[in-house]
């Protein structure tokens, strides 16, 4: 008997027409070179209550469809990354633009996970509909990769036979990969209007969408979504207090984060406006001193609260 192995799993999404609806078989799906995904179809469980004097449990009864779950991936300039990131923001996600902020339109995509190479035949796809970007975060550490994850909120799931193979795409999705590397840490650039010595920082994008269930149907239709929050941590050397006082002063700053060079393929993060809402010296031995600070991202009336540019040229 097979068992599927991570190794051969293939992961593509397609924007919908109607929310909800499958984007159907067709070779434009992108697929996301991904680490790991945690995309999971639940159905809420409802109890029935009913005594009939010998303490046996009647019936249980399968409700409400949701899905949830999170793709992580290594940073890079690759079209499936800035896809996602896009639709998270709320601007149109069709590659066009280089530049984009927070805007209001909301996409829904079908995602398909792909068992097939390991599982032969049966319902080897999994075909989540209805499901919008909802969260981005970003990991960036003294030495390393630069870690990210999309957190997905959708409808429901259903297993098929069709492959995304049969779809038109290659095995390993190669028609949609950029020849470019993961960005790492040492190819990043943190500025400021303050000098500081970072040696780790965290981004977080939250959007609070959710999906809405009905009389007459377990599957939900699209529900509410929030503003769009943006929130971030950074530890530095404590080379000064220059940095510590900007909290105490609640004083304001700008934050870029840039990767790569200032060609097509490098990538900015700008914060116009940051605030910083906790600030601390920590003492961890008798080793070098680090300060250590949350912050919250504001519009300031002219820049969106962040701004991601694709293209640096």
């Amino acid at each position: 008997m097979a068992i599927a192995s991570g190794t051969n799993v293939v992961i593509g999404f397609r924007e919908e027409t109607t929310y909800g609806t499958s984007a159907g078989a067709s070779n434009d799906y992108d697929i996301i070179p991904f680490k790991s995904a945690s995309l999971s179809l639940a159905k809420t469980n409802h109890e029935s209550a009913v005594i009939t004097g010998n303490r046996e449990m009647q019936d249980l009864v399968m409700g409400a469809h949701s899905v949830t779950g999170d793709i992580a991936f290594d940073l890079a300039h690759q079209p499936a990354y800035l896809k996602m990131m896009q639709a998270v923001l709320g601007e149109d996600a069709d590659g066009a633009d280089t530049a984009y902020g927070v805007g209001s339109t909301r996409q829904s995509f079908t995602i398909l996970q792909d068992y097939s190479t390991d599982l032969a035949a049966g319902n080897d796809v999994h075909i989540f509909t209805g499901c919008e970007f909802n969260t981005f975060s970003m990991t960036i550490p003294a030495d390393g990769l630069i870690e990210c994850s999309v957190g997905i909120v959708g409808a429901t799931m259903t297993p098929a036979a069709d492959t995304l193979d049969g779809d038109g795409l290659d095995d390993d999705g190669s028609e949609y990969l950029e020849a470019n590397d993961p960005y790492h840490s040492s190819n990043a650039t943190i500025t400021g209007d303050f000098s500081a010595i970072c040696t780790d920082l965290s981004l977080s994008v939250e959007n609070g969408i959710e999906t809405t269930n009905i009389v007459g149907n377990t599957v939900p239709i699209q529900g509410g979504i929030g503003k769009c929050r943006v929130s971030g941590s950074l530890t530095a050397h404590f080379t000064s207090s220059t940095l510590l006082q900007k909290f105490v002063d609640n004083a304001s700053s700008s934050l870029t984060i840039k990767f790569g060079g200032n060609d097509a393929g490098g990538m900015s993060f700008t914060m116009a406006k940051i605030i910083y809402t906790t600030g601390a010296v920590e003492i961890g031995g008798e080793g070098l001193l680090s300060v250590s600070m949350d912050f919250v991202a504001v519009t300031n009336g002219t820049a969106s609260t962040l701004v991601i540019d694709t293209d640096l040229s």
